[in-house]
């Protein structure tokens, strides 16, 4: 007991990740440091390497972390508790499964990005034909989005088979608002009437994914903005009173 006393919290933490993170093996770390294998092994599996804090939220955040640069098979609990330094057990304590673990990742992601679309949105100025304010709210969407690099987890793919949960109902929120909207832009007569607005509402809902997809793999961010403003020209204008739809004029008319 007298050797393993002169350890600190943070040489442990740095021992167990590299018997168990790294590319060492937990013999060469445990005699590089003067202490048995079994030390090591019960360093990662107690306690010993804690801190003080909110542990499911260091869970989350760590697996938020490693998901920037891994897929979702590349990462599992004890990875994502090294990463963290929290003890294995500790961990499983709060997911017992990594799907449990991902899908709390992606909820907290998704709940800031909501907070921080609401906060823009009370700050914004709206403008009073629907849509205008679509473009709004797709603008200031993106705007959360890339301000809040947590939310990679909802739009990057991560290879996460459909058992294991999924972003979907969130993106689906996101396609009910935008439908909302062009509903409202209908009836206003500023889209065209025969537009099926929730195929289109998918539709652009599917075109912001793809360029926050980019963002997120290192696209520019102000292009991104750019193209965001434009999204909206998408959907089909309202026709002028007695325009055809693309039929031709009677034989012997000039159209």
């Amino acid at each position: 007991m007298a050797r393993v006393s002169r350890f600190t919290l943070a040489d442990r933490q740095e021992a167990v990740a590299r018997a168990f993170g790294g590319s060492e093996s937990p013999a060469t770390v445990a005699s590089s440091l003067g202490i048995h294998t079994t030390t090591l092994y019960r360093w990662a599996g107690s306690s010993a390497t804690d801190e003080p804090g909110p542990a499911a939220t260091r869970l989350i955040e760590a697996t938020q972390e490693l998901l920037r640069d891994a897929d979702y098979a590349d990462i599992t609990i004890e990875s994502v508790s090294l990463r963290c330094g929290l003890a294995p057990r500790t961990a499983f304590h709060h997911f017992p499964t990594k799907r449990e673990l991902f899908q709390a990742a992606v909820d907290d992601a998704a709940t800031v990005l909501i907070d921080r679309i609401h906060e823009k949105s009370t700050a914004a100025t709206w403008p009073g034909t629907p849509l205008e304010q679509l473009q709004t709210f797709l603008r200031i969407a993106a705007a959360s989005i890339y301000d809040t690099p947590r939310t990679h987890v909802l739009f990057r793919n991560l290879g996460v088979p459909k058992s294991e949960g999924s972003a979907e109902r969130w993106h689906d929120s996101f396609v009910d608002a935008i439908a909302q909207l062009l509903r409202a832009a209908t009836e206003a007569e500023q889209i065209d009437g025969d537009t099926d607005v929730f195929a289109a509402a998918h539709l652009l809902t599917g075109a912001m994914r793809g360029i926050h997809t980019a963002v997120f793999d290192g696209a520019d961010a102000n292009t991104a903005l750019g193209l965001v403003e434009r999204v909206h020209l998408l959907i089909p204008p309202s026709r002028p009173v007695g325009a055809s739809h693309g039929r031709r004029p009677p034989r012997g008319q000039i159209s």
